[in-house]
């Protein structure tokens, strides 16, 4: 069994907003904004969507596999030295000569966020293979996170014509592609994945309704931010609520902490309903520290968490 993590691999530079950007964003101006936010001390972390994704899977006791890519700056050396520090191999993170991804991310005391992405390396298409898998192709699971354009199309017509179980996880790339290239995408997947923000702007842009999405994947996962999160599945929605944190640090990173406990437990054969439940709880784990990448747990901690939160023991962690 192999968990896949294709995304990017990027330093986010974090920063706090001590207000609201709802007061300051004029709703009749949109067409002509111009706007600057004071905001707090800059901190430097490694993050992306694959890094995180399998950071927390790594903390987990995983081993996945990253297909990404980073420069060859300083900034990529040091993030494929990370990835190996994790045992993990590194044959499917290529090298380009584009400086590694970078973010600019700020909060506001809400925990609504904006997003500046420079996508550097990560724009460059990898030559992952799947088919060199070892072992029966069905028996492993990937997530198509938020990456290189052409990669997150290749890989996802890949791993459906290939039989091969996988994420759907548009993201913050919502916005750059087409209603059809979305829908394209979608097909064939096991869930879909997004923010709530993020998954009215996929209706917008493809024109479907809720319920016309079971025609391209089997269920839909909606994080909520500290409302927790939304299953929803032909036979019906189930909230799930979120995992009890001690203080909300920083935000940011928790929606890849939860997907990778969504992986982890489908990797094992656990039940939808509690692979969602693992997301929640792996991910208050993520908010209770800075960086994406900054918190630490052990398995036995998550399942003493997670015990304590949904009364149910997962196999895997046990």
């Amino acid at each position: 069994m192999t968990i896949i993590c294709s995304g990017s691999l990027a330093f986010d530079r974090l920063s706090r907003f001590s207000g609201l950007f709802q007061d300051h964003i004029l709703a009749d101006k949109l067409d002509y904004l111009n706007i600057c936010f004071l905001v707090d001390q800059v901190e430097r972390v490694h993050g992306g969507t694959a890094g995180n994704i399998a950071y927390n899977l790594w903390l987990l006791g995983e081993k996945p596999l990253v297909v990404s890519a980073v420069g060859s700056d300083h900034d990529g050396q040091d993030y494929l030295a990370r990835l190996k520090s994790w045992d993990l191999a590194t044959d499917w993170v290529s090298v380009s000569e584009k400086p590694t991804s970078g973010a600019f991310i700020v909060t506001d005391k809400a925990n609504n966020q904006l997003s500046f992405f420079n996508p550097g390396a990560m724009s460059e298409p990898s030559s992952f293979d799947p088919s060199q898998l070892d072992g029966p192709l069905e028996s492993h699971i990937a997530i198509v996170s938020p990456g290189g354009m052409e990669d997150m199309k290749r890989l996802c017509r890949l791993y459906r014509d290939l039989g091969l179980k996988f994420i759907f996880d548009p993201g913050q790339q919502v916005p750059a592609f087409t209603g059809q290239e979305l829908l394209d995408m979608l097909d064939g997947s096991t869930i879909l994945m997004t923010n709530e923000y993020e998954i009215e702007l996929f209706l917008k842009k493809t024109g479907l309704k809720f319920e016309d999405l079971y025609q391209y994947t089997t269920a839909v996962i909606t994080t909520l931010g500290g409302e927790g999160s939304r299953l929803a599945t032909p036979r019906g929605d189930q909230h799930i609520m979120p995992g009890p944190v001690e203080q909300v640090i920083n935000p940011t990173g928790a929606g890849d902490a939860y997907r990778a406990g969504v992986l982890m437990a489908l990797a094992h054969r656990e039940e939808i309903i509690t692979a969602a439940r693992l997301g929640s709880t792996v991910a208050s784990f993520c908010v209770e520290s800075p960086g994406t990448q900054g918190h630490q747990f052990s398995p036995g901690q998550v399942m003493a968490r997670h015990f304590r939160t949904f009364r149910e023991t997962i196999n895997c962690l046990a």
